[in-house]
């Protein structure tokens, strides 16, 4: 795997900064619930990290082809003062008009975070960081991961751990979990 395909250590040091707090919820724009899936989905998500200053971790794609025609879409995660295009107040801490989907229940903390890289094999072989699974000291586990071989380029966000959509050519493993 190459440095392009795999988070970076900005990346990694935004998500370590939501482990050990209650992470609630994740906030975004357009998100669409598919209940056949047991899913929903949105284009860019934001979570807050909390404290006394506005301070978040933002998660959007970046859509990349192979040679070989797969299309993929990286995850760029950053740490910011602002929600990506959320409306946001500063003064108040406000968030809003925006949809959210909850990840845990109030006072749940944030244990530990797979980082789980997908390999694609069809014309080419494709391999990348594809998803994230929050764990939870209640036990609970909630997936955030990238759509493979489309060109949506949405965040999917499903109870457990990160799924294959296409397990015949999609093998998932865990690269590395923060704590």
């Amino acid at each position: 795997m190459s440095a392009e395909t795999e988070l970076n250590t900005r990346a990694i040091s935004a998500l370590k900064a939501l482990i050990g707090r209650p992470v609630g919820a994740i906030y975004g724009r357009e998100v669409h619930a598919e209940p056949l899936r047991s899913s929903a989905s949105m284009p860019a998500g934001a979570f807050w990290v909390g404290g006394d200053t506005p301070d978040f971790v933002t998660i959007e794609t970046e859509w990349k082809s192979s040679k070989g025609d797969q299309d993929y879409h990286l995850l760029k995660i950053n740490r910011s003062e602002k929600p990506l295009e959320l409306p946001f107040n500063a003064r108040s801490g406000a968030i809003g008009p925006c949809s959210l989907i909850e990840m845990s229940m109030p006072g749940t903390l944030l244990v530990a975070i797979d980082v789980v890289e997908m390999t694609a094999e069809l014309d080419d072989t494709v391999v990348y960081d594809h998803g994230l699974t929050f764990r939870f000291d209640d036990g609970k586990a909630v997936s955030i991961s990238t759509e493979h071989d489309s060109i949506l380029g949405a965040l999917i966000v499903r109870p457990g751990d990160v799924k294959a959509r296409e397990p015949e050519f999609e093998t998932l493993k865990t690269r590395m979990t923060l704590k």
